[in-house]
């Protein structure tokens, strides 16, 4: 295909991001049923919320990628993790079943991440331990940067650093797939990169294959993941506005909570050493990775993330 522009080949592949939503809600054995809440914050936006678990403490919060998807398809992975938690999910603005800003300017990271501060404050719960996926890392670290009474600890998954790896995902993609695949997933989205049809996302999953997939998953789980999808694409198309201008290793010295970077040795999205780069950043991070697992370790390998997890998060209950 022709070649593209940075900034037409950024908007297409996070088109793509935004559309990931794996939804499954298995509850984990032992827990509660989940309790759904939709918590209207000061800002004028409302909050959908699902938690799971009867203890109170610790609290751990549970934050989805894109933009454009919802907390959805971390259910299945995360849901154990309420076994012996709080465990909340939450819908970022504009996403999933929570409200959208008034106009396009509210689509930020900055407001986002405010968001959580403003939700903590109505739910009363503080010193969470935060856990984020791809996008949402960016949201959890502005978080933790503004409000360090808000996380205990950071768990960043295949986190989003730069602008920079935005860039460079078409030519990664291209080389990935080949030319013929990389057609075929520019053919799911629009000019603007977002996706056309959401009933597409099992064909786009299977798609994408080694960019995303260590191993990818047959035709049948594909559609069985994504049938509780609700994809926004104001929200795909706007939050990348802001993610523009987005470098996490600038904002990491401000982070002075325990943070751990969780990656996939397979993921050629956002690559291992790129993550393993943000870990050496922050003031007290770690690095752990996943083998045999790409852009989503914690749907490969969920028995050894969740591994990693609670190796992370007994370090803290120990310092």
């Amino acid at each position: 295909p022709p070649a593209m522009d940075d900034h037409c080949s950024r908007r297409r592949w996070l088109g793509l991001v935004g559309a990931l939503a794996l939804g499954c809600h298995r509850g984990a054995p032992g827990a509660s049923g989940p309790a759904v809440r939709d918590v209207r914050l000061p800002a004028g936006v409302t909050l959908h919320t699902v938690a799971l678990g009867t203890r109170r403490r610790p609290v751990r919060w549970a934050l989805h990628g894109g933009p454009g998807l919802d907390h959805t398809y971390l259910r299945d992975s995360f849901d154990p993790i309420a076994r012996d938690a709080r465990l909340r999910y939450i819908d970022l603005r504009g996403h999933g079943r929570s409200s959208a800003p008034p106009d396009a300017q509210g689509y930020t990271l900055t407001a986002a991440a405010d968001d959580l501060a403003a939700l903590a404050a109505a739910l009363n719960e503080r010193a969470v331990d935060l856990v984020a996926h791809d996008f949402g890392a960016a949201v959890a670290m502005l978080a933790a940067a503004r409000n360090p009474g808000l996380v205990r600890s950071l768990t960043l998954v295949a986190p989003l650093r730069d602008a920079a790896q935005l860039r460079a995902v078409g030519a990664r993609s291209e080389a990935a797939l080949g030319a013929a695949g990389w057609r075929a997933v520019q053919a799911l989205t629009t000019p603007q990169g977002t996706l056309r049809d959401p009933h597409d996302l099992p064909r786009l999953l299977g798609l994408l294959g080694p960019m995303w997939w260590s191993q990818t998953p047959s035709a049948q789980a594909l559609t069985r993941l994504t049938e509780r999808v609700r994809y926004r694409a104001e929200a795909d198309a706007n939050f990348l506005q802001d993610c523009a201008g987005w470098d996490a290793r600038r904002l990491a010295p401000q982070v002075r909570c325990p943070a751990l970077v969780v990656a996939g040795a397979d993921d050629r999205t956002f690559l291992p050493e790129e993550c393993r780069s943000l870990a050496d950043a922050l003031p007290h991070g770690q690095f752990a990775l996943i083998h045999r697992a790409g852009h989503l370790p914690f749907v490969e390998r969920p028995d050894d993330f969740r591994e990693a997890l609670r190796r992370f998060w007994g370090q803290e209950v120990r310092s």
